[in-house]
């Protein structure tokens, strides 16, 4: 169950690209980047280095080191042969959103110490800004030989210097791609990169968890969700929320309201109907949370989907 809870959230999962850039830090050199409310992404193309957080971790990354940090830390990437000190040149750097064209962001002149493309990444869908938001220190996997995500981040690149038809979509899919493989690596390992990984063994959990996540039309309150996972309705609110970043309700809503995104796009369902195939007694009170969440009427966001669809052929 724990897998089968795993895949139906990282199927819900909706990865936004921000800006990408290929950085190319010369020896005894370093950027520095700003804190951002987006998360941070790194693939070292050649050469080697170190990263480091402001008053946090220090990771060596090398050839083919995919780094994925946390939001909203400032944090250096630097090619130095000796430790950090005054005397090392360094440049500020304060990445932007998704634009244009992307350039080569060079550091310093000289030999060449590391390559990376570098760029952000925006987390939505069913409860995953919660989950990521845990996300404490960099995660950091070695993706050598042929398993290497080099292929993905060189098109990434090219797609985002020069997009054309299709570039967003292109792009969220090879993210989504990479970081899948990056939490499977972490994984198989036995080591769960978030604590909502690892609190899946926990069965009972597992059981509402899943429960939310696949019985999208019955009436559920904390009691009865307290009741499927075999706890208290105090401990199991209070474990949930502690594990999953919001409360029991918020993820409910959350997946129902994903899920009817879903339907709308791709089933010829009205919407009363898949207003209560997901759960909800009304119309009414099921376009009022869908503005709420998405900023947009379900009819209108059925239309803009249906045309986004013919247009792709």
């Amino acid at each position: 169950m724990k897998l089968d809870v795993i895949e139906r959230l990282l199927a819900n999962l909706e990865v936004g690209v921000g800006a990408f850039a290929s950085c190319d830090i010369r020896r005894g050199h370093q950027l520095t980047f700003e804190a951002r409310p987006a998360a941070g992404v790194h693939y070292c193309l050649a050469g080697k280095g170190v990263l480091r957080i402001r008053n946090g971790k220090t990771v060596e990354v090398r050839q083919h080191s995919f780094v994925l940090l946390p939001p909203n830390v400032i944090y250096s990437l630097g090619a130095n042969e000796t430790e950090e000190s005054d005397s090392v040149p360094r440049r500020r750097l304060r990445v932007p959103l998704f634009k244009e064209s992307v350039p080569t962001i060079q550091a310093g002149e000289g030999a060449t110490g590391i390559v990376t493309v570098c760029g952000e990444i925006r987390f939505e869908g069913v409860g995953i800004p919660g989950f990521f938001a845990q996300l404490g220190e960099p995660m950091i996997e070695h993706f050598e030989g042929p398993d290497g995500l080099r292929e993905q981040f060189i098109i990434l690149l090219a797609e985002s210097a020069r997009p054309q038809f299709g570039t967003r979509p292109l792009t969220e899919a090879l993210l989504k791609q990479c970081l899948i493989l990056l939490l499977r690596r972490k994984i198989e390992r036995g080591a769960p990169p978030l604590p909502w990984i690892a609190a899946l063994a926990d069965r009972g959990l597992s059981k509402a968890l899943h429960a939310i996540l696949h019985r999208y039309s019955e009436t559920f309150t904390v009691e009865t969700l307290a009741s499927i996972a075999g706890m208290s309705r105090a401990a199991f609110a209070s474990r949930f929320t502690r594990v999953f970043g919001q409360t029991p309700i918020c993820l409910l809503r959350s997946a129902r309201l994903s899920r009817a995104k879903e339907l709308l796009a791709t089933s010829d369902g009205s919407i009363d109907q898949i207003a209560r195939c997901v759960g909800f007694s009304s119309r009414s009170s099921f376009s009022h949370a869908f503005r709420q969440a998405y900023e947009i009427d379900p009819s209108a966001f059925r239309a803009t989907a249906l045309v986004g669809s013919d247009s792709t052929f």
